[in-house]
This record gives structure tokens, sequence and C-alpha cells, in this order.
């Protein structure tokens, strides 16, 4: 079962975040200087040190190394935020290294997507954290962000009345609907790699978030029936399908007929369309908050606060 819900306290002008690199590495410090000045342009400070930038194969440093930068980060009473570097691949070899009695009382803003979506799970199955699936420090979405991309993160992370109705032309209904419940999720793989951890998520009740890179239709036809087979689709609440780019190499919509196809069977509201994950568009998400789909108008109302004061 899940346990209580921890809200991280929100930001203030001045308040520092970090960057830290628990997954993959990185060729150039470009993409991470616009970032950076993206926060900075909102009122935040940004630190990062020079580990970052190391590379272990496919690897941002050693093993260990990584993970105690994570655990530094949280424990730090002058960092207020963490944004991790990218993703790629690395966060579940660290939570084997984390030590729970460090981490569970420093709850802070951390945001990531993709591999990130491991640790998502890990800080809210062992703690009970909100955190946010939104962008990280590399990524265009926040490097050069859409204005009102940008405000919805800002409000977000900033006041804890924010309560947005968000609607996208691009969004649809697959099975028409009205569903409430925790937004839990994230990247499919990733979730899929979890079954069997202990950090693998409970879905009973939730509005379940999907998205993913480069996965060709039997690849999410096998990635959705393993979760079926686990039984994390008997019991959820609605889906809530975010961006699946690069996953039709035949452009035939292979990939939606597949999701489709499967999705439709769960006899729950299917809103399809978000913009959040892999694509060029990636709005920030509160992960472990209530959430409404309304997969017959195409819109999502986030029903509680990300954030305390």
């Amino acid at each position: 079962m899940d346990i209580p819900v921890v809200r991280p306290k929100a930001l203030k002008p001045g308040d520092t975040i970090e960057i830290i690199a628990p997954a993959g590495p990185v060729q150039t410090r470009e993409d991470l200087v616009r970032g950076a000045a993206t926060l900075e342009r909102l009122g935040f400070r940004v630190s990062f040190g020079e580990r970052i930038f190391q590379r272990n194969r496919y690897l941002a440093g050693p093993d260990q190394e990584r993970a105690e930068e994570l655990m530094r980060a949280i424990e730090n009473p002058d960092i207020q935020a963490i944004i991790p570097l990218r993703g790629g691949y690395g966060c579940s070899r660290l939570i084997p290294l984390l030590d729970p009695a460090r981490i569970r009382r420093h709850c802070k803003i951390f945001m990531g997507f993709s591999d990130l979506t491991t640790l998502h799970m890990y800080f809210r199955r062992r703690f009970g954290w909100i955190t946010f699936h939104g962008p990280m420090a590399i990524s265009a979405a926040l490097g050069n962000p859409e204005p009102d991309q940008l405000d919805h993160l800002a409000r977000l992370w900033t006041d804890p009345d924010y309560r947005p109705a968000l609607s996208f032309p691009e969004l649809k209904g697959w099975a028409p609907g009205i569903a409430e419940g925790e937004l839990a999720g994230g990247c499919l793989s990733l979730l899929c790699a979890s079954i069997g951890t202990p950090y693998e998520p409970v879905t009973d009740g939730k509005i379940l978030l999907l998205e993913d890179l480069g996965e060709p239709p039997y690849r999410l036809d096998r990635m959705l029936t393993q979760l079926h087979l686990a039984h994390k689709l008997d019991h959820i609440a609605g889906v809530l399908l975010g961006a699946f780019l690069d996953c039709d190499p035949d452009q035939d919509n292979g990939a939606e007929n597949t999701l489709r196809e499967i999705l439709e069977t769960l006899q729950v509201p299917v809103l399809t369309g978000f913009p959040a994950g892999h694509g060029k568009d990636n709005w920030v998400l509160p992960l472990g908050i209530r959430v409404r789909i309304n997969a017959s108008e195409g819109r999502l109302d986030v029903l509680e606060p990300a954030t305390v004061y």
C-alpha cells in the first residue's frame, strides 16, 4: 500500500536548484547552460559540481559517486530543488546504494522524466513524496521553453494554491468518461522494468501516465501485456497518454493502433495526446497528487496542491 503523501516546500525567489547526474553522461555543456539560464530567469540560483561531467561508459560516473551526489543534494539545507542533468540509464543501479535514513526527512522538489521514472517510483513508494514529471537540465523543453509551459512550471513550484485545468487541441478521448485518482507512472519501459522490485508502483485507483521513446509497436504491445499480466492494469481509474516519440518506424500509425487496441479493453477513460515526455513539449505534471481526466472533453484538472508553504 501507499504511504501518506508528503509535499515539498514551495520555492521562493533566490532559492537554489541543484543539478545532479544520476543517470547518463553528456557530451557538451551547451544545453546545460541554456537550461540553467532559464531557471535563473525565473529568479532561482543554479548550482552544480564538476562531478556531473564524468563519464563511465554509458553512465555519468561510478554508481557510488552518483548515489552520494543525490543523497548530499537531498540532505543539504541550502538546496531547495533538484533537477537531473539528463536521463538515459543508470538510476536503477542507485537504489541499493541509497540510505533511507539520510533521505526520508528532506522532501524537496525533484523533477525529471525518462530514466528518472525509477527515482519517482522509489521516492513515492518509500517516502510518499510528491515529485514532478518534467524536463531535465539539458532538455530542449527547459532550454528553449514556450512561455505558457514555463509559467505553468513556475506556478507549480511556487504557488501551493495553483490548480490548473489543462486542455490542448491534440487531446483526444479513446474511451470516454471522467476519472479521478492519484497520478502515477511515467516512462512505460521503466514501469515495466520495476515489476518485481521494492519500488514497483501501486496502480489501483490511479490515473496511469504512460509515455516512451523509440519503442516500435510490438514492444509497446509486449510492455503493456506485461503490465496486464502483473495485474498493474486491473484496477486503474484511467489512463493519460503522453508522447510516444519515434514509435512508428513504418509511419503506419502502428503504435497508436497498438496502444488503443489494448487500452480500450480496460473499460476506463483513456485521454491521449497530452504534451508530456520525450516530445518537443514537456508540460510538468506532479506525480502523487489527485487529478481528474475528462476524456469526453479533452481536459486534465489538477485537484490538489503540489507544494506547501
